[in-house]
């Protein structure tokens, strides 16, 4: 039946409904499409070129998920990856699936204070790491005080190693069966979102959240197909790519790090069909030449997230690559991935609406909100996008979520966003204050904070100024109190350079001093206002 989309009063749905492709737990399925599929290749080391097959990929699985239980990991555990892309990354994460245990991973690359905040929350009892994320979870969780078991990817004299978890065990292997799941909506897996506002919170996502997002089984065959996403199991991305890979028998090409100089020779090299990165991943290709001798034409489809698409971005990928679909769609963790996007039965709209994050899908509900009043609006109006649907989030983890969702039951995405005439979205801006490097999510009080440590510094703000690479770039604002004396731009900037931990958060937008900082009646900064001005020139 031909999708149909409804307008009740500018509440916008599509019908028919959604029908999850599958009944039963991510566990579940996964094991029998490992199972079925073993003879495909499942994962290439596009550093090596080594193959690993879905039976290599199933074997380990099962003893690794053996081995954990083995060691006491039970389902009301949690445990936690924090690992480079390479062959191993995601067999701890298919073993606890297997046995109904959550993860909560985090990236290698993050500083000391955000990965205590982060462990924090959950407790770990087992943490799988890759060699050079050891001395980061060491650090952090003796910060915390707790003590899970570290396994090392790789080799370690103090630890465990990865390698003890493969020790063949056939007995077991051969009686192995996945824990059957209870209830759909059971929580399977916790990625850390700083949501509408404020530090990192654990969102809880079910298996509904992630089955949703499985294409329908009529569709499912991506055998033959390469697929590359530079996403590490810290992104809800990479477990969307996991199970949407594994369901549709594809290939995934694993890479530990983007690399503009080799990227043309990888796709090229193994053929790769489709390609999902970030739009700064994207404006970094955009900004480097195509070498002489690269092809590209077997890439079929290119899918962009994470932030705006600017239109002369579009232009110049398509460029690049002439006969591959190119196109950007919209989600959050929050809502258990993507929720807007385009059909590839719609290529004719993609040309006419290549900024457009795409139409409504089945299973979700929208209104576009007036900030003041809440009142839905039609088209080309813009306020904040609300959904409602069965996919999205169970809460946050052990954090009160109840102001997450209005009083109809929609989630608010702190995201401004319109529709037009024929129901296709577009994205303005984000209401929320959280700026964007690089993929990565800043938190500006905490940049804030490091500025007002100063005892010069009487107010700081610190806003986002738009990359057409990087997203944002921190730019600070400042006004000192009366009682400093000599106190220059360059004596707080050192200053704050010496405190921060991450390279993400250098100011570099600038650094400004101010005589004051202007507020709104309710007694808000009026950062809006600020930026206008620096962005204007005028401050």
């Amino acid at each position: 039946m031909q999708a149909k989309i409804i307008n009740d009063g500018n509440i916008i749905r599509v019908f028919p409904d959604k029908v999850l492709p599958y009944d039963k737990g991510l566990g579940e399925i996964i094991f029998d499409k490992l199972n079925t599929n073993k003879h495909l290749p499942m994962q290439i080391d596009g550093l090596t070129g080594e193959v690993d097959t879905y039976n290599s990929v199933f074997q380990r699985s099962i003893r690794t998920a053996i081995t954990m239980r083995s060691k006491g990991i039970t389902r009301e555990d949690i445990i936690t990856v924090c690992s480079y892309n390479h062959l191993n990354t995601n067999i701890p994460i298919i073993a606890s699936l297997l046995l109904g245990v959550k993860t909560a991973s985090i990236d290698p690359t993050l500083a000391l204070s955000d990965a205590v905040h982060l462990l924090k929350q959950v407790k770990p009892k087992m943490i799988f790491v890759s060699e050079n994320g050891i001395k980061l979870i060491e650090d952090a969780i003796r910060e915390i005080g707790i003590n899970p078991e570290l396994v090392v990817f790789g080799k370690t004299t103090k630890h465990t190693e990865f390698s003890e978890f493969l020790n063949e065990a056939p007995q077991e292997e051969e009686s192995f069966a996945p824990v059957k799941t209870r209830d759909l909506k059971e929580t399977f897996s916790i990625f850390f979102s700083s949501g509408t506002s404020g530090l990192a919170k654990g969102v809880c996502l079910n298996h509904k959240s992630l089955i949703s997002q499985i294409p329908p089984k009529e569709m499912e065959n991506a055998i033959g197909f390469v697929i590359l996403s530079y996403s590490s199991p810290y992104w809800i991305s990479s477990i969307l790519m996991l199970i949407i890979t594994i369901a549709t028998g594809g290939c995934r090409l694993i890479l530990p790090k983007f690399d503009i100089d080799n990227f043309w020779y990888l796709i090229d090299k193994y053929k790769v069909s489709m390609l999902f990165l970030s739009t700064t991943l994207l404006a970094t290709i955009c900004n480097n030449k195509k070498p002489e001798n690269a092809d590209g034409s077997n890439l079929k489809l290119i899918s962009a997230g994470g932030s705006t698409i600017y239109k002369e971005q579009l232009d110049k990928i398509k460029q690049l690559f002439p006969t591959t679909i190119v196109f950007s769609d919209y989600g959050q963790t929050e809502l258990g991935g993507g929720c807007l996007t385009f059909s590839l039965n719609e290529m004719d709209y993609l040309i006419e609406k290549p900024t457009s994050c795409g139409k409504p899908q089945p299973g979700y509900t929208y209104k576009i909100v007036d900030l003041e009043t809440e009142e839905p609006l039609g088209p080309n109006q813009k306020g904040e996008l609300r959904v409602k649907t069965d996919f999205y989030m169970n809460g946050y983890y052990n954090i009160d979520s109840s102001d997450s969702w209005d009083s109809d039951g929609f989630l608010k995405t702190g995201d401004i966003f319109y529709y037009d005439e024929d129901y296709y979205f577009y994205i303005v801006d984000r209401i929320k204050d959280m700026l964007k490097f690089q993929g990565f999510q800043i938190a500006p009080a905490k940049l804030e904070t490091i500025l007002l440590s100063h005892p010069a510094v009487e107010t700081a703000l610190v806003i986002g100024l738009p990359d057409p690479v990087d997203v944002d770039h921190p730019a600070g604002i400042i006004k000192l109190k009366n009682s400093a004396e000599n106190v220059t731009v360059e004596d707080i900037q050192k200053y704050y350079d010496k405190k921060i931990d991450d390279d993400r958060h250098r100011l570099r937008g600038g650094l400004k001093i101010v005589d004051s900082i202007p507020v709104t009646t309710t007694g808000k900064y009026k950062k809006k206002y600020l930026k206008d001005l620096v962005l204007s020139g005028k401050l």
